[in-house]
């Protein structure tokens, strides 16, 4: 991954510090370099998003104990689209002051999510929800 980004930056330092060079041998290195950069991106973005992924199953995979959580109610399903992977779920929680946006990726804590009237007690590492639960309301007597 780190030599695309070597490559881009050799191919533009000698297309900028040579100008005896003829242009249209410039003009194939600066291609070059612009390559070498777009295939260095992709190959970070893929890199993160397997990351992501990695990080999420961690997540998954912890105690509910060693979670992060907090009570609050869920606001809404943002459907744009994801710069990560497919399989994450963007969604918002309001816990009184803020709105706190989690990743998701377990359809059915998201259908939980969306379906709940009442407040949740929503559990969280690292921005990936993990699980959520309905506070039950005791009648008053």
């Amino acid at each position: 991954m780190y030599y695309h980004l070597f490559a881009a930056l050799l191919f533009f330092g000698i297309s900028l510090s040579i100008p005896i060079i003829p242009e249209t041998y410039m003009v194939a290195i600066l291609l070059s370099g612009f390559i070498a950069l777009l295939i260095f991106l992709k190959c970070l973005f893929h890199h993160v998003n397997t990351k992501f992924l990695i990080q999420a199953r961690k997540a998954e995979n912890e105690n509910i104990m060693n979670l992060s959580s907090f009570k609050g109610k869920f606001v809404m399903i943002r459907n744009e689209e994801s710069p990560l992977s497919d399989e994450f779920t963007f969604m918002i929680f309001h816990n009184g002051s803020i709105e706190i946006p989690l990743f998701c990726r377990n359809h059915c804590v998201i259908q939980k999510a969306a379906h709940s009237t009442s407040e949740l007690i929503v559990y969280y590492k690292d921005y990936i929800l993990v699980n959520v639960e309905e506070i039950e309301k005791t009648p008053n007597c």
